[in-house]
């Protein structure tokens, strides 16, 4: 079988949670496991924290090329990367959103404090400690600096800055990384394209001057922001009201830019629209579990409002009457 036209295996994301365990294990789970193994850091409860309160939930995605994408919530956390640890010769970049804040202190006692919904931009070649004493949510990207090095020249040996809330381009690099650590759908050479895509958005969040001569229709944007785009789609069909101005506002952009990045694939919001619609409502026929359900009921929970249309619509796409499909599944 040809790798190239096989898709690659489910991401099958590492799900982590001290909840799975005895309280008395929890502490050396999350210093051994959670800490030392997979992040390659020293990761205690916060001062003062009782273990009965300790909490630590994690969803950890590779998404390829040395890329990881991890989404935890905490209880308030010590975490230290200390020179032991730092024999391992990891160089990587991690760029972190703490919803609850974060302070941060490197080897020199040089201090600085991400605020709320703010960003940390890290490496793992620099000895570093960080505070989370609210705890909460932690949307992180880890990859390997050469890939980010090769698009930014002149990147620092080992960056440690705070970014502020609405970091441009942050957002997007997190949901992007998110997407691609749920898609099980991607080919091999898809999946290295957006990865590389993942890198470029980084890129441009940790140096945007560096980006700023490049075209701004280069597929690097585009892709996820289309990507993301129909993730939101599909997430919303149930809604039929949803719009084009919806889409756009959530994505902080025009209409007529939203058209723009569907008109290079060669269709348009609306027909998308339809098309994913009528591809669930298909899907939902011919599912077993939907049996009882009337087919009225069915196009109504995807979204289609006209009952008529609806019937055209799928007869025009799929050669059959939603009666019928059903009748002849």
């Amino acid at each position: 079988m040809n790798p190239d036209t096989t898709p690659a295996p489910a991401p099958a994301p590492h799900r982590l949670s001290t909840s799975d365990l005895a309280e008395r294990d929890r502490l050396t789970a999350l210093r051994e496991l959670y800490g030392r193994e997979l992040m390659r850091v020293d990761l205690r409860p916060h001062p003062g924290i009782d273990l009965a309160q300790v909490g630590y939930h994690a969803s950890i995605s590779a998404l390829g090329d040395g890329a990881v994408h991890a989404r935890v919530t905490h209880s308030p956390m010590h975490l230290l990367r200390t020179p032991e640890l730092m024999q391992d010769g990891n160089d990587d970049i991690y760029l972190c959103l703490q919803a609850r804040g974060v302070t941060i202190r490197g080897a020199r006692c040089e201090e600085f404090t991400a605020q709320p919904g703010g960003y940390v931009l890290l490496s793992k070649a620099r000895m570093h400690e960080a505070f989370t004493p609210q705890g909460g949510l932690s949307d992180c990207i880890q990859v390997q600096r050469a890939h980010i090095a090769a698009l930014v020249p002149g990147l620092e040996e080992a960056p440690m800055r705070a970014l502020p809330p609405g970091a441009p381009g942050a957002a997007m690099a997190l949901a992007y990384a998110s997407l691609l650590g749920e898609d099980a759908s991607l080919l091999p050479a898809q999946r290295q394209i957006a990865v590389e895509h993942l890198h470029a958005l980084l890129a441009a969040v940790i140096a945007p001057a560096s980006q700023a001569g490049l075209p701004p229709g280069r597929a690097s944007v585009t892709a996820p922001r289309l990507a993301l785009i129909k993730q939101a789609i599909h997430a919303r069909l149930h809604h039929s009201d949803l719009n084009l101005v919806q889409i756009a506002r959530q994505h902080h952009l025009t209409p007529r830019q939203v058209q723009r990045l569907f008109a290079a694939e060669g269709t348009c919001f609306s027909d998308y629209l339809r098309e994913a619609r009528l591809a669930r409502t298909h899907a939902l026929l011919l599912d077993p579990a939907q049996r009882q359900r009337r087919v009225l009921a069915i196009a109504l929970d995807c979204g289609f409002a006209d009952v008529s249309a609806f019937n055209r619509a799928f007869k025009r796409r799929f050669g059959v009457a939603p009666t019928d499909l059903r009748g002849g599944a």
